[in-house]
């Protein structure tokens, strides 16, 4: 929450943008995010739904038990909202550096994919050619 005041109150991300970003999450073919509100937007919506998420899973691991099936599903939709999320953000990102979507396969290399999309995303709009 205190990210979220901090990149508000320096108006680096506005209302406008988290609008944009949750407004266009299924438009991945042509949908644009600059830099900031890549890492802006994602980083404030992972919070949310995170912590959300984890009251929720909280509530469901007292009722079931801590290593209950309720748990365990629960869990997995949380981790699922967030991959497409970022997933979605992310194709987004390449569209503005002009750079092709194939470059999402980082994710599937264990710890250095992560590192490396996010070498990726910091590449300036209109970076590459998509093909």
């Amino acid at each position: 929450m205190i990210l979220f005041i901090i990149l508000m109150a320096s108006g680096l991300i506005t209302l406008e943008d988290l609008a944009d970003f949750w407004g266009d999450i299924l438009n991945i073919r042509d949908g644009v995010l600059s830099r900031m509100q890549y890492f802006g937007c994602t980083w404030i919506s992972s919070f949310a739904i995170g912590f959300i998420g984890s009251i929720f899973l909280t509530i469901i691991g007292v009722n079931s038990g801590p290593r209950g099936i309720g748990y365990f599903l629960a869990y997995g939709i949380l981790y699922l909202i967030l991959t497409v999320m970022q997933l979605s953000a992310f194709f987004r990102r390449m569209n503005d550096a002009c750079l092709s979507k194939w470059y999402a396969l980082v994710f599937l290399l264990p710890v250095v994919g992560n590192f490396l999309a996010f070498i990726i995303a910091l590449m300036p709009s209109g970076f590459g050619d998509p093909y």
